[in-house]
């Protein structure tokens, strides 16, 4: 028996370890359901958010009441903490019952439907995730839990609000950065900017800070808080969204045949929908989500983007009534409602980003993952879950199916496909009257000084062709990947750039904010009068991002209606659904924005796409660097021509003879995928290997460095496994603190299960001084 501060470890408990794993009846939990205290001692196995992965083992008072799965608060270490029971105990293992400490609250008691009661399939699927992806079971249950619920089982959400009025607000802003209180100054001006009460969490999420500048601000007047109940703020779908009643064509006759088989048989499988951007995958997903409501089974529909939700809830609400929304673009207060009404059985569509896909609905039937390729389903934070492998393992557990779609899917999910794991479904064409773009390559090495606009290269094809859409009352999209007016501010006589002093990057010069902004650490200054360097005045900006974009495009057509989406415009409350819904209805001619504009949406009207520039993020050193190009591309072009009118993309770079890009270009994905694979193949990335990445960070170089070494030295000599590095990484210092990363490539499933083994706790040899962290399947590199 093991003691950790004053806690008595279970014996024989390891959270997600091969044979140590706790051994749970998951059957028999689910009979037992309410177990009240009766004589005699009884004791609980509590999950904590430790990254030790083990149990801990507490006494249960004497006339509580507890479930498997739920919420508790229990002493630790001198403090409370909260954890979910994992499993119920008649003894308490080798120590004596009267040094085992009780649980302090049972947060959700009785039963009755006001608590917060995971079911077993979330449970057995954390046990998953802690063995899939190195995390202790109490990291991967805190990971499923909304903030709300995690909130001592509080109903009040805290939010941000205006102490003084604006103007003063305004000023306040100013006079913290002349004092040298960034984080209170980037604090202030988010909850300005978002228009209302704003969530504490999203206020230091958003702003890279911990709770002492708002708490500060709050002590001095500045801001106030205010807690706000959790059902205060209902949510209700946007019905201009409605999904259209269409006639399947017969490719999707036979998807719909596919899915909905396996649906009716309620048998586990797992499909890849292979469609052409605009080939009415959507309405496959509504008509298999039909035949499962029409057997009594609730649905879960993962987007990448938040953006793509209000339309995707608008389409789903028109046919189903118990519909709830679960993103990152909810309140505190609105996120906890729709669990809520999820959790008593009132919602039995979830429709949501990555987290929805722990939304704790009832027996299960089916969970689709639009554009399955999306980097953003793969979580970046302990645990680094990725959203698809996930489900996969959640659908098996609940006997239910999983549709994957996407138009440029991953070549993870192509190779499984294409090996018999997954079950390849074509949709080859655009559904109804839709065609295919016509797309043109511009090469911007050849173009004249006069097609370039406050530093914005605009070619005369592509000036010409917006000029022709706005006289015809068409709509336009511009794209390029890239936030801020310019991502260098540079020295014309000494040619270095503006650093973030905390980090090894150049700031991005905000012309809006008139702030030079780090995208890594949140770090902002005022623009420099002279160089950093030399000192030498008129730092010039190099080029360009959306803002800047769109300070050309109104200067080129100052009489179209000119929108931007992007980071920094969608800060405030709700602007995703004003914006999209703007546009839709053809308030807006011009819509500029960042990839949240480039996949998923679905407007009619618009019939060109120009593409800014097409190299932005092609040649970052990261092996997924021209997968995400061409998925980024395709996605984009597949904006125009989705109604009756047909759709022209000009798409603007400096290498128009990338593999990639001219892959792009033809809307050709299997060639693509022809050469990506050769390239695959040489170097030993996926789906050749399986790569885990292990990140060393530390304020002192050479600690960070060596750390890495003894991994390296240690790991030599498996079979089938190749360890590299360590190398500094892309961002080698961020936050003031050097990172080094290795990666193992797993040649074979056995190399990575002992790997798995090897470097399981390798996260515990983090100290105070160095931080290690575990990615296993890492999406970047950066």
């Amino acid at each position: 028996m093991s003691r950790v501060g004053d806690v008595v470890h279970s014996d024989g408990t390891a959270g997600g370890e091969g044979e140590n794993e706790p051994e749970v009846d998951w059957d028999q939990a689910a009979e037992q359901e309410l177990w009240p205290a009766r004589s005699g001692p009884r004791f609980v196995d509590v999950a904590l958010k430790l990254p030790l992965k083990r149990l801990f083992t507490y006494a249960l008072p004497e006339g509580a009441c507890v479930q498997v799965g739920s919420r508790v608060r229990v002493p630790f270490r001198g403090k409370e903490m909260g954890g979910v029971v994992f499993a119920l105990r008649e003894d308490s293992g080798d120590v004596p019952p009267q040094k085992v400490r009780e649980i302090v609250k049972v947060l959700d008691e009785g039963g009755d439907g006001g608590g917060v009661v995971l079911p077993k399939s979330l449970l057995e699927l954390s046990e998953r995730m802690a063995h899939d992806y190195g995390c202790s079971i109490g990291e991967a249950l805190d990971a499923m839990l909304p903030a709300a619920a995690k909130a001592r089982g509080k109903k009040l959400i805290p939010h941000l609000d205006l102490g003084v009025p604006h103007e003063i607000a305004h000023e306040a802003v100013e006079k913290l950065e002349d004092q040298g209180h960034g984080e209170r100054a980037r604090v202030l001006r988010a909850v300005l900017e978002f228009g209302g009460p704003m969530p504490t969490l999203q206020a230091k999420r958003q702003t890279g800070t911990s709770d002492s500048p708002w708490k500060t601000l709050c002590k001095h007047g500045t801001l106030k808080r205010i807690d706000i109940p959790e059902d205060a703020e209902p949510l209700v779908p946007d019905l201009s969204e409605a999904a259209r009643d269409v006639q399947l064509n017969d490719a999707q006759e036979n998807a719909l045949d596919a899915i909905g088989g396996a649906v009716d048989r309620k048998e586990h499988e797992v499909f890849l929908l292979h469609g052409v951007t605009g080939s009415g995958k959507t309405e496959v997903y509504l008509q298999v989500l039909q035949r499962a409501r029409a057997l009594g089974r609730s649905a879960i529909v993962l987007v990448p983007e938040i953006s793509l939700t209000p339309q995707t809830v608008g389409r789903f609400a028109s046919r189903f009534e118990d519909v709830a929304v679960l993103h990152s673009g909810l309140t505190d207060a609105e996120r906890a409602k729709q669990w809520r009404r999820i959790l008593e059985g009132e919602a039995k569509v979830v429709i949501g980003a990555r987290s929805a896909l722990f939304a704790p609905v009832r027996d299960l039937g089916v969970i689709v993952i639009d554009e399955e390729h999306e980097t953003s389903f793969k979580q970046d934070s302990t645990p680094r879950y990725h959203a698809r492998e996930m489900a996969i393992h959640r659908a098996q557990i609940e006997n239910s199916v999983v549709v994957l779609g996407s138009a440029t899917p991953t070549l993870e999910s192509y190779g499984r496909a294409k090996r018999g794991v997954y079950k390849m479904i074509e949709l080859p064409e655009r559904a109804g009257a839709g065609t295919q773009p016509k797309v043109l390559l511009e090469d911007l090495k050849a173009i004249a000084k006069d097609e370039t606009i406050f530093g914005v290269p605009v070619t005369r094809t592509l000036r010409n062709m917006i000029q022709e859409r706005l006289q015809a009352k068409d709509q336009v999209i511009l794209f390029l990947n890239r936030r801020g007016y310019s991502p260098v501010l540079y020295c014309p006589t000494c040619g270095d750039s503006v650093q973030c002093e905390h980090c090894d990057v150049s700031m991005t010069w905000h012309d809006r904010k008139a702030r030079l902004v780090c995208h890594s650490c949140c770090h902002e200054i005022r623009r420099p009068e002279m160089c950093p360097s030399c000192e030498a005045p008129g730092l010039r900006e190099l080029g360009a991002g959306t803002e800047r974009v769109e300070q050309a495009i109104r200067m080129v057509f100052p009489d179209a209606i000119v929108a931007r989406m992007d980071a920094d415009t969608m800060s405030k409350r709700g602007a995703h659904e004003q914006v999209l819904q703007s546009f839709r209805r053809g308030h807006i001619d011009i819509l500029i924005g960042t990839q949240m504009i480039a996949k998923g949406l679905d407007f009619p009207d618009v019939t060109l796409v120009g593409v800014i520039s097409a190299d932005v993020g092609l040649f970052v050193p990261d092996f997924r660097a021209a997968e995400r190009t061409f998925q980024l591309l395709y996605q984009v072009a597949g904006r125009a021509g989705r109604g009756d009118k047909p759709g022209t993309v000009v798409i603007q770079t400096s290498c128009p003879d990338n593999y990639a890009v001219t892959a792009a270009a033809n809307i050709d994905y299997r060639s693509f995928v022809a050469q990506e694979l050769q390239n695959r193949r040489l170097t030993g990335y996926p789906p050749y290997a399986r790569v885990l990445r292990i990140l060393f960070e530390s304020k002192n170089e050479r600690e960070a460095k060596r750390a890495g070494e003894a991994l390296v030295g240690e790991l030599q000599g498996l079979e089938d496994a190749r360890p590299q590095g360590p190398a500094p990484a892309v961002m080698a210092r961020v936050k003031d603190r050097y990172r080094f990363h290795v990666l193992v490539k797993a040649f074979t499933q056995e190399a990575f299960d002992q790997l798995m083994e090897r470097l399981r706790d390798v996260e515990d040899r983090s100290t105070r001084s160095l931080r290690v962290l575990l990615d296993v399947d890492p999406v970047s590199l950066m």
